[in-house]
């Protein structure tokens, strides 16, 4: 039966794979490819099942031919389904920068392939065609005119500078609906598609913030991954968006209060990222939540210098604006504190905290006359 429904549409490919060929066996790009297939499947796969999805056709679908995997989300939660394809698409970018291959080839100085994303939300068409019904496959093909933008989508990463994760404007607005995902994106680029006869807004994805990413990978991945990261950034030319995904594991570490010998490692990491990151406020951020948290190195004042540095590059910084709130209410900075949550709902009036502080200050001052 023909139906027509919205999905999150994510394709990834390796980038530069004509060019890598020239520099690889035929055996050594044979092998590439079949390590890329292996992984895509296997971490595809994996992630359906662990945020259920039937995966059946009924709600998900997915192919994988030659350096190309496409996946279609159409759960009926359409910001569930953008969400789980951010996650798919790191997932995929982390589990192909640590695999075997990728290790080999970067510990012989090689240059190592990357994995480019296109993600958009638009309308498809399912059906199960009768002549797959011929071989024995009932799961229903996926056709639109929204593949092909989401195509061309993908084909903008090799250009992107941070996670080479871009998306079209129809996933960036129902990822800032309700401000319900943490998703920052760089400034729109226009960018004129062939065949389209049109210019098209698309966004690079420059910070996402995702506790679970590691701790949801596949068992089979996680053995090591975090060294195998650390030894990433350490090499020259390391991409940005390793810097930050790295970070973001040590904080999740940090907070659980039993790895406290991970901070000095982690500031160190996130200097080094301050040179590479393009978008520094994320990074300024973490240093400054680093200061707030960790147990050697506690020092408000210099948190609070840090989120002011975000603040200088950013001035609607969601995250540096409530921990500068936070931080000058905790040191006694009340008229500093409720100017600054003051900030935050003009941003964001319907923030719960800011809401709830300045009410707060407000009764106050009324008991006080």
């Amino acid at each position: 039966m023909t139906e027509s429904v919205l999905a999150t549409i994510l394709i990834a490919d390796l980038m530069s794979s004509t060019e890598m060929s020239k520099n690889l066996t035929l055996q050594e790009y044979d092998e590439m490819i079949v390590h890329f297939q292996s992984i895509m499947y296997e971490i595809v796969s994996a992630h359906l099942e662990q945020y259920d999805y039937k995966a059946d056709g009924s709600d998900s679908s997915w192919s994988i031919a030659g350096d190309e995997i496409r996946v279609f989300l159409y759960s009926g939660a359409t910001q569930y389904d953008v969400r789980n394809s951010l996650l798919m698409a790191l997932k995929m970018k982390l589990a192909w920068l640590v695999s075997d291959f990728n290790e080999r080839i970067l510990k012989e100085g090689r240059l190592v392939s990357r994995i480019g994303v296109g993600i958009n939300c638009g309308k498809v068409v399912k059906d199960v065609r009768a002549w797959r019904v011929k071989t024995g496959d009932i799961m229903p093909s996926v056709e639109g005119y929204a593949i092909n933008i989401t195509k061309r989508i993908e084909s903008s990463s090799r250009e992107a500078k941070s996670y080479q994760v871009m998306v079209g404007d129809s996933l960036r607005r129902k990822c800032q609906e309700n401000n319900l995902l943490n998703v920052v994106f760089g400034p729109a680029q226009s960018l004129v598609f062939k065949g389209l006869g049109q210019n098209m807004p698309v966004f690079e994805v420059v910070s996402f913030i995702h506790s679970e990413l590691l701790p949801s990978m596949p068992p089979d991945f996680r053995d090591g991954l975090a060294e195998k990261m650390h030894y990433a950034v350490n090499q020259p030319m390391a991409e940005p968006w390793i810097f930050i995904t790295l970070l973001r594991h040590y904080a999740s570490l940090i907070a659980s209060g039993k790895h406290d010998y991970l901070e000095n490692n982690a500031i160190r990491v996130a200097e080094q990222a301050l040179e590479v990151v393009e978008y520094k406020p994320i990074i300024y951020n973490m240093l400054g939540w680093f200061h707030i948290y960790g147990k050697g190195i506690h020092s408000l004042e210099m948190a609070l210098q840090y989120f002011e540095e975000a603040l200088k590059l950013e001035p609607k910084n969601r995250a540096a604006l409530l921990h500068k709130a936070r931080i000058l209410e905790t040191t006694g900075k009340q008229d500093l504190a409720r100017k600054t949550y003051g900030d935050i709902l003009l941003h964001n009036p319907n923030h719960p905290e800011a809401r709830r502080k300045i009410t707060e200050y407000e009764a106050s001052v009324q008991s006080l006359s």
